[in-house]
């Protein structure tokens, strides 16, 4: 971490020794002091006099993600006010990144006109709406879509969530310097070596176990930077020190059967024999459910064999209770064997026959833990050691080398957590990948706003209109939609925009 705030203290070093260079010329021709141009912060401060702009952009100019946005606006507004106004003379400053300067300070050494007239353009307001949108997103709240199942029904295949970043305390970008919105579009566009340290500002709350909580999948194969690898949603069911264990398909926290909040479905497999073939049409009405939530197993006499992969108790006790159904019974994992997530390594640990239904005891590990390492434990902690937390890890035989060193113990850097779908048999949570590590944890998600169920599944509703503006994980089962209160407050909104601009232009002609 030093030796990255080292190489971050002496870019900037550099950066503010060429700025005083491109442009210490520009501001004696602009009546101000040579040397200004060179003094960090305060050369921004004096060029965003220059340019008429408000004092507090500086802010912006080191925020991570916005700064590339904003510097660019700087620079284009810059050379405006030294009479540069035509389209080439911006594209020149955008494309140089402010290095078109150079040119301007020492050789074309053109006169301070200050800045032009602004009028509101369609540009401008675009890059105002990126500016805002990118702000809210990196430091406040994150949208994100649920793609999968492994919530289901707590949080629903298509639900669109916003997620509280900030309560917990907003996570800095590990890559600061990239295209906003960039993990929608193309999450290679980032640039790769300027990686900052984790750091995470003050929150006011704490996770606590039941939370349902976003999280940098860990187990991302194709990213190395963390805000760059997928988001996914689980349950918090293990904090930083407790034992977690599945016996049966029933969870349990050291030692104590698991008791979700109110407004979980929890779910699990089940093999239902019927008189009679499910009407898929039925099926989706009365439960919910689509092609690929249950799978016809096959034929035992006369009965029809269905496996359904995710039913709450409810469902449960109304199946049981249908004059077609013969038998129904929970399908549970045996005992020592091994399960595997959606490719080898999607097992952990590897060394254990643990499955979805018997999975444990597993101690969660917490920061400032001293674990003594051995080779029959060391399955357990290696992803830590050097995936997460940054070391050099060699296992020879009995003999343990972290960071060229042999030895039998280890302190472990920072929190860890257990997360779990309620979807119990189908997600692919900490029984697979390992607990997450607090610098993967992105916040909480608090309001689906809306659900989009077309997208990701051939459902007869493309959407599901109960859903929209309703709130999560508040331990309140009986959901209440705010969509109503959203529209009228938003059709307010607009009809007093519209009678305010009108107002002002008629003022305007008088």
């Amino acid at each position: 971490m030093k030796m990255i705030l080292l190489y971050w203290l002496i870019g900037f070093l550099l950066y503010q020794i060429i700025y005083g260079a491109s442009t210490w010329q520009l501001y004696k021709n602009a009546g101000r002091k040579a040397w200004e141009a060179f003094i960090p912060f305060y050369n921004i401060w004096i060029g965003l006099d220059l340019i008429k702009r408000p004092k507090w952009w500086i802010i912006l100019f080191y925020t991570p993600i916005v700064a590339p946005i904003m510097w660019w606006v700087y620079w284009v507004d810059f050379g405006r006010s030294f009479g540069k106004r035509t389209w080439t003379d911006s594209i020149l400053m955008i494309v140089t990144v402010g290095l078109y300067s150079f040119y301007l300070n020492y050789v074309e050494k053109p006169h301070y006109e200050g800045p032009e007239e602004r009028q509101g353009t369609f540009i401008a307001a675009l890059i105002f709406a990126v500016i805002l949108a990118t702000l809210v997103h990196t430091w406040f709240i994150q949208p994100m879509v649920v793609p999968t199942g492994s919530m289901e029904n707590t949080i629903k295949i298509g639900d669109a969530l916003f997620v509280d970043k900030v309560s917990y305390g907003v996570r800095v970008p590990f890559t600061p310097i990239g295209i906003p919105f960039s993990e929608f579009i193309n999450r290679n566009a980032y640039v790769d070596k300027a990686r900052l340290p984790y750091m995470r500002l003050p929150g006011w709350s704490k996770l606590k176990s039941n939370d349902i909580v976003v999280f940098s999948y860990p187990a991302d194969s194709i990213f190395d930077a963390i805000d760059r690898k997928d988001a996914y949603v689980k349950r918090l069911v293990g904090m930083p020190g407790d034992s977690i264990q599945y016996k049966q398909g029933e969870l349990y926290v050291n030692g104590k059967l698991f008791v979700p909040k109110k407004d979980a479905l929890v779910q699990h497999r089940y093999e239902v024999v019927s008189k009679t073939m499910f009407s898929p049409e039925l099926l989706y009405r009365d439960y919910g459910l689509i092609q690929g939530d249950y799978v016809l197993k096959g034929k035992m006499g006369e009965n029809f064999v269905y496996v359904f992969f995710a039913l709450t108790e409810e469902m449960f006790q109304q199946f049981k209770a249908s004059q077609n159904v013969t038998e129904i019974k929970r399908i549970i994992t045996p005992e020592d064997q091994k399960e595997f997530g959606p490719n080898i390594d999607n097992s952990f640990p590897m060394n254990k026959n643990w499955n979805q239904d018997n999975y444990g005891s597993y101690y969660v590990p917490k920061e400032g833990d001293v674990i003594k390492l051995n080779s029959s434990n060391i399955e357990l902690y290696k992803k830590m050691i050097s995936n997460y937390e940054g070391n050099t890890l060699k296992v020879d035989g009995d003999k343990i080398f972290i960071n060229g060193k042999e030895t039998n113990e280890y302190t472990i850097q920072q929190d860890y957590f257990f997360m779990s779908g309620d979807n119990r048999n189908q997600s692919l949570d900490s029984r697979f990948f390992g607990p997450v590590p607090e610098n993967h944890i992105i916040g909480r998600p608090i309001l689906v706003w809306a659900n989009m169920n077309g997208m990701f599944e051939p459902a007869p509703k493309k959407f599901i209109w109960e859903r929209f503006m309703t709130s999560i994980n508040n331990d309140n089962p009986n959901k209440k939609s705010y969509g109503f209160y959203v529209l009228a407050a938003l059709v307010i909104f607009f009809v007093w925009d519209y009678f305010r601009i009108k107002k002002k232009k008629q003022k305007e002609n008088k």
